[in-house]
């Protein structure tokens, strides 16, 4: 648990969830970021210095188009905080060097060991920290930063994540009942963790190309009118409903009508609403709504399907096997 007596004088290296969309140059969609903002303004109020780590897209080595300047400018409008952005491949000196409360560290995934599991790699950005903070929910896949840090420096979790632990741990352990599950998506190796997760749920319901054609419209990019109407009439009788993904090709403007029509019986319900995945984030305020209007936004997709399906985060592995913690 993250306490104002851990972070006392401390040099804090944090990995944050910053793998946000880009449109011309500017991040288009800035809730992951906004949901950093208390582990960061807490930071800011205690530790001596922080520096944020995290990566951006899947560059194949330093891509200009992938740069974090973007976020950089972008956490400078919601913090109204000087950030100065650390070039790739910085030394620990240098890093920890200067009068900065708070700096950001150039893309990880520029450097290809970020990926390999590169204890090399830990050790340099460990090097010259106190603490590490873990406040990336959605980076759920074994890399050098999730996995390895960990076993480096004493690690805590950031107050986002603690929040998606929680809240997910209620849907599996105390939900209100019938529960429900709405999953939608392009990809057919989703059915995999859909088919762990479904025992879990009440009801299960499924949207986008893992619908079957019947409960499509005719070009197959949304549902019908006669499973709109079936989505609507469980989400009125359930007390607890998870949204993972849209249910129709909403971002062409055309086929919003089933998407649209089941965030706004979300939005009504009195049950507790869960939704996540990132195009989900993108289709709420596209089609109009606000996320205050649900119970929960998760910052994470696959993440939080990956959480329903195991029950736990691999970080929490991590910890319970690492040396310091």
């Amino acid at each position: 648990m993250l306490t104002k007596e851990l972070l006392q004088n401390k040099k804090v290296l944090l990995r944050a969830d910053l793998d946000v969309t880009l449109k011309d140059g500017q991040v288009e969609n800035n809730y992951r970021l906004r949901a950093l903002l208390p582990t960061l303004k807490f930071c800011l109020q205690y530790a001596q210095k922080t520096v944020i780590i995290g990566h951006l897209g899947r560059p194949t080595g330093e891509d200009p188009s992938l740069s974090l300047e973007p976020v950089r400018k972008c956490l400078i409008s919601l913090l109204n905080q000087d950030i100065p952005l650390l070039v790739s491949g910085i030394s620990p000196g240098e890093r920890w060097a200067g009068e900065f409360p708070l700096a950001l560290t150039e893309n990880l995934r520029f450097d290809s060991r970020e990926e390999k599991l590169d204890r090399g790699f830990a050790e340099n950005l460990a090097d010259g920290a106190d603490l590490y903070i873990y406040e990336a929910f959605a980076t759920y896949h074994p890399c050098t930063s999730l996995s390895l840090i960990p076993e480096l420096l004493p690690t805590t979790t950031g107050f986002r994540f603690d929040e998606e632990v929680q809240t997910l741990q209620k849907v599996l352990t105390n939900p209100l009942h019938p529960t429900l599950l709405l999953a939608s998506g392009a990809k057919p190796d989703k059915l995999e963790i859909i088919n762990q997760i479904s025992p879990k749920f009440d009801q299960v319901l499924l949207g986008g190309l893992l619908a079957k054609p019947e409960a499509r419209t005719p070009d197959g990019l949304d549902l019908n009118e006669v499973t709109t109407s079936l989505f609507l009439s469980e989400i009125a009788k359930a007390k607890t409903i998870v949204l993972n993904g849209p249910l129709g090709l909403y971002e062409d403007g055309i086929h919003t009508t089933a998407t649209k029509a089941v965030l706004q019986a979300l939005s009504d319900s009195s049950a507790l609403t869960i939704v996540g995945g990132g195009d989900t984030l993108a289709a709420i305020p596209s089609l109009g709504f606000n996320y205050a209007s649900f119970g929960f936004v998760s910052t994470g997709g696959g993440a939080m399907l990956d959480f329903l399906a195991t029950s736990t985060h691999p970080l929490l592995g991590v910890l319970k096997n690492a040396k310091l913690n």
